[in-house]
This record gives structure tokens, sequence and C-alpha cells, in this order.
């Protein structure tokens, strides 16, 4: 016999059901707002990390440039030896001409006489310069003993060599007892500043 109890209800199975789903429903939503925010942040540390490594390779290049501008400065140049009175054509005591001798420095390229350049700065009344490239159409560059370079040699790093500073705009300013800046300059390298002293004006007389 089965006795039924009045006003007494077993909990519904639906019931159950119903509540656990809205148990599982409010773990998903929040699962799914922790899935959206790790994402994010995978987005922006991806985002982070490319400009990173992006400002990491410009100052890297920036680096290398700097150092090879430097070398550059450094190693290609060139560096006077000697430099002496060649002529005073008109013996009007003053110099026109001066040899000098150089040569590149330590552990520069291999040059051509086209790409070093000489200038002279003087106040001969007024400012004034006498400025040219090594070319051969300028008779400048020789070996020590006197031989022509030609344009399409290049000049090794130690190699001496001799060329002629022509004063056409500073001549009068090359008397005894002057200062002139002689400034060298190699494309692509730096430059090198001699101060020529001038106490003769006499052909073979040293002014370094």
């Amino acid at each position: 016999m089965i006795t039924h109890h009045k006003g007494t209800m077993l909990p519904s199975k639906n019931a159950e059901n119903l509540r656990n789903y809205g148990k599982y429903d409010e773990r998903g939503s929040i699962g799914i707002g922790a899935m959206i925010v790790f994402i994010a942040l995978i987005l922006v540390a991806a985002v982070a990390s490319t400009v990173i490594i992006k400002t990491a390779e410009e100052l890297q290049d920036r680096a290398e440039k700097t150092g090879d501008d430097t070398r550059d400065q450094i190693s290609g140049k060139l560096l006077v030896t000697d430099v002496y009175v060649a002529t005073d054509a008109d013996a009007d005591n003053d110099i026109d001409t001066m040899a000098v001798i150089a040569k590149l420095a330590s552990g520069s390229d291999a040059t051509l006489p086209t790409a070093m350049t000489y200038m002279v700065v003087c106040n001969d009344g007024g400012f004034a310069t006498d400025v040219q490239d090594l070319a051969d159409a300028n008779g400048n560059a020789v070996t020590p003993g006197g031989t022509a370079i030609a344009d399409t040699t290049t000049l090794a790093s130690g190699e001496l060599f001799r060329f002629t500073v022509t004063l056409t705009n500073c001549d009068g300013a090359a008397i005894v007892g002057a200062s002139l800046p002689l400034t060298l300059n190699v494309e692509g390298g730096g430059d090198t500043r001699v101060d020529l002293e001038i106490e003769s004006v006499a052909v073979g007389a040293k002014l370094i």
C-alpha cells in the first residue's frame, strides 16, 4: 500500500536540471570572458614585442653605421709626411707651387687619385681658396720616383706618393712669415689638416 503525504512535494528532476544549467551557463560566460582577456593580452604582447624588435634592429643599424662612419673617418684619410716649396716661377718672393708627399692611413681602402682633393684657404686681400683633385689631367699624383699615376690606378694603404699644390689664388699670401692651412680630403673618408708655416720661399724649403 502506497501512502501519500499531503502537502509534501519531492523536488522535480527538471527543476534541478534547470538550476544546474544556470550554474553551468554562468561558468561558461566567465570562461569566455577570461579567454577574450587572455587573447587580448597575447595580441598586446605580440604588438609590443614587434615594436621592441623593430626598435632594437634600428638601433643596431644606427650603431653599425656610426661605427662604419667612424672607421672611414679614421682610416680613410691621408697622412702627410712632407711638404716643401716646389717653384717660385715668377721670383716675386711668394710660393707658386708646393710638393706634398703623403700616403693613405692604415686600414684605408684602395683609392683612386680622383677621389682625393686638396684645398688651401688664404686671405690675399680677401677670402680665397685653391681647390683641386689629384686627377692625371692636373698633372698631380706621381710616385716618389716621378712616374705619373693614372686616374684608373688605385693607391693602396701606406703607399707613398707625391702631388703638387698649385697656388693660383693664394700665391700672393704664400710669403715668408705666413701660415696657410692645407686640407686634404678623401671621398667617403675623413679630412686631414696641416698648417704650413712659411719660413722661406726658396725651392726645397720645408713647410712642415
